[in-house]
């Protein structure tokens, strides 16, 4: 991601974007450990932490205020089924049972 601040913003405003995360932010390597250790661990298993955010390996993150929004979270169902509706017709939708 550290690679298109650069590309996004051309010329130093870019530059300066792109130096900020890398300096404050994660290597490509760094940023794959969670994904591995969510992937190879057995204490995910052990611990239940199947579908889990882990902001660090072993640690399990937290959600922000929005991901605990249920508005927003009914909003974004709502918004999500009339944009599959509207590109695949209603029949592409079927209701989850509760």
């Amino acid at each position: 991601m550290q690679e298109q601040w650069e590309a996004s913003y051309p010329g130093l405003l870019g530059k300066f974007a792109k130096w900020v995360m890398y300096a404050g932010g994660r290597t490509p390597e760094q940023g794959s450990y969670s994904a591995l250790y969510a992937a190879l661990s057995n204490e995910v298993v052990e611990k239940g932490w199947n579908g889990y955010y882990l902001s660090d390996p072993a640690t399990p993150g937290k959600e922000t205020a929005q991901a605990c929004d249920a508005n927003l979270a009914t909003a974004l169902w709502e918004l999500s089924e009339r944009m599959v509706s509207s590109r695949l017709g209603t029949g592409a939708l079927e209701k989850w049972s509760s």
